[in-house]
């Protein structure tokens, strides 16, 4: 898979991803051929590029709602796009509150798990991409961390505009207080400077956009650099707690959804296997079954966790496999009961 700028497609090249409208009209399926209409109705949308299959490369596995998602990421870059340059224009917004308001909807429930499997981006749509990403783990965090609704959407419009710098964001007309405020902290923390006079919610808003703002930074794909895996992310954050609060943590932990049954790992011990039952407790400790001999390693039993960790996430093309959905529910069936003790 690679993205293609508009420019650059040619008539004959496979689609990797639905193409959407702005208002998320469906416009061609994945796996079309591009024709001279369609690569006309790609400029004519203003899309920035598209991503496309390689020649003989085959279909990669979408579930609904990753295809949801990628309807929902297509509208909101349209839509934080254009704000982004009214403001800049010192302007009013017009998308800003309505994607606030649909994204706490979506994601600011304590039960919405935020799934760690992103798209790639390129330079000319990181920015908007990489915002709704961060606005999407804030709002699943916020929540945790018992954020009022209010509190919550403050931390998501931080999210959605952070990227337009602090210096600037203080000076526009049209960005709430609380807003800045929010902005002001991160930048702060994230250049360890000192806060002076300390509102503490403000201060928790903050950190959760910094965490959210590093993790979504780290574990992105893009053309420019290499992510690093979720659970080396995770790690990254629970090692530096003198930056980056237990608390908030745990709420970036409590709120991604990984580490899942028929994701391959590999283990300290050098070993490889794959998930086959996950630990809402503790997400770095599910059930193995190493590849090698069938070998069950439940790193939810204390002694097992003492010989054996989860060094990575093994590299695949998109974090996915393909595994037979019954081979899974009889490990399930057969561990869970012990796993769980």
């Amino acid at each position: 898979m690679k993205f293609v700028k508009t420019d650059n497609l040619v008539k004959g090249m496979r689609l990797a991803k639905p193409i959407y409208n702005r208002n998320g009209v469906l416009l061609y399926d994945r796996d079309t051929r591009l024709t001279k209409q369609g690569i006309n109705s790609v400029k004519n949308f203003n899309l920035i590029g598209i991503y496309v299959l390689e020649p003989t490369e085959p279909l990669p596995p979408m579930t609904e709602e990753d295809i949801e998602f990628e309807r929902f990421q297509t509208m909101s870059v349209f839509g934080l796009r254009e704000d982004i340059e009214l403001l800049s224009m010192g302007n009013e917004p017009v998308n800003l509150e309505n994607m606030v308001n649909v994204i706490y909807q979506k994601y600011g429930r304590s039960d919405k798990k935020i799934s760690t499997l992103q798209n790639l981006r390129s330079r000319e749509d990181y920015t908007y991409k990489h915002a709704l990403f961060v606005a999407i783990l804030s709002a699943a965090m916020s929540v945790r961390l018992k954020l009022s609704e209010e509190e919550t959407k403050e931390v998501i419009l931080s999210s959605l505009i952070h990227d337009m710098g602090t210096a600037v964001v203080l000076k526009l007309d049209y960005v709430p207080n609380e807003a800045k405020m929010i902005l002001d902290y991160e930048n702060r923390m994230e250049e360890g400077k000192n806060i002076v006079n300390v509102d503490s919610k403000k201060l928790i808003q903050g950190k959760i956009l910094m965490t959210a703002n590093i993790y979504d930074d780290m574990t992105s794909m893009n053309t420019d650099k290499e992510p690093v895996s979720d659970v080396a992310a995770v790690r990254y954050l629970l090692k530096n707690t003198k930056k980056y609060d237990d608390a908030v943590v745990g709420a970036l932990v409590d709120s991604l959804k990984m580490l899942y049954p028929g994701i391959c790992v590999e283990l300290t011990n050098k070993a490889k296997g794959i998930v086959i039952l996950g630990n809402e407790k503790n997400v770095l400790r599910p059930v193995v079954l190493g590849f090698n001999y069938n070998e069950i390693y439940n790193l939810m039993q204390d002694d097992v966790y003492a010989k054996v960790q989860i060094k990575d996430i093994m590299k695949t093309m998109d974090k996915r496999v393909h595994i037979d959905k019954a081979t899974i529910e009889e490990y399930m069936e057969k561990y869970g009961n012990a796993a769980s003790v």
